[in-house]
């Protein structure tokens, strides 16, 4: 099947398979991020007569099909694992137009475990559809109150991170942008943290879990989210921000091998959407 042409629309280093073998214009099939945020692309390529293939283009980004009622007009969904797929089933998508794919950029990451002085605690700030400085600071305070006394606090922030962070509080910045070694650099930076709070689960924190490192939810979508803007899937239960989360173990909704599978090859998806897309 190496014969086929495609190309890549790539969204935050996500497409993690061999690299593109033709422009768009010569491709027979379109990789995409996404499809209901550029459906007049879709559209257009589709009416060329190429296929369009969308992968899951970060973690629980396919549950928008079924929690946020997004629209479906792909020819295919290389889902992450049996949970997404399962989803994008429920929302209308037939089964045989899903391929469970797992991504490369979750194979096989590592990182070291450390004995620290003091426990490392490391907030990932909330990136919202709109400005949540006030929301990030009161978390952030609310740990610092919490944990400053027994343990060092860092923040982990990207390039659209909206947070006032006071001195004392550590940072770690990364950049999502055309990173291919983006997935072993967070894999790699997790070592030097012993907890990770979130206010909501992503794909940075579903990489803390895949590490074995203890990830705890402290946000509520009812706290950061607009009445018009689009809700979450979370996979971690609620938790306070209290000193016993120190040494509480992390509990999850869901099993984490239906979450991902390990990837397949790139000539098993292009032979699949040859064959049955």
């Amino acid at each position: 099947m190496s014969e086929l042409k495609y190309s890549v629309i790539d969204h935050h280093s996500m497409w993690s398979w061999d690299p593109p073998n033709a422009p768009e214009e010569q491709a027979e099939i379109v990789f995409v991020w996404n499809d209901f945020t550029m459906e007049g692309s879709v559209k257009r390529w589709q009416k060329a007569g190429k296929k369009v293939i969308v992968f899951e283009h970060g973690w629980n980004s396919f549950f928008d099909y079924e929690v946020n009622k997004k629209p479906y007009m792909a020819d295919g969904y290389l889902a992450l694992g049996k949970n997404s797929k399962e989803s994008l089933m429920r929302s209308g998508i037939p089964e045989g137009k899903i391929l469970i794919a797992g991504n490369r950029n979750f194979d096989n990451l590592k990182t070291k475990k450390e004995e620290h002085e003091r426990p490392r605690v490391l907030y990932t700030a909330l990136h919202w559809f709109s400005d949540r400085t006030a929301y990030n600071n009161e978390k952030l305070e609310k740990i610092i109150d919490t944990f400053g006394s027994s343990a060092d606090i860092s923040i982990k922030t990207m390039s659209n991170t909206e947070i006032d962070i006071p001195n004392g509080v550590g940072t770690w910045f990364t950049n999502i942008y055309n990173n291919k070694n983006l997935f072993p650099e967070i894999a790699r930076g997790l070592s030097g943290y012993d907890i990770v709070l979130t206010p909501k689960e992503s794909t940075f924190d579903f990489i803390a879990l895949l590490v074995g490192k203890k990830v705890f939810r402290i946000g509520h979508e009812g706290e950061y989210r607009g009445q018009t803007e689009d809700g979450t899937r979370n996979i971690l239960p609620l938790s306070g921000i209290t000193k016993e989360l120190l040494s509480k173990d992390t509990t999850l909704l869901v099993n984490l091998k239906d979450e991902l599978i390990p990837s397949i090859e790139t000539e098993d998806i292009l032979e699949w959407v040859s064959e049955v897309v």
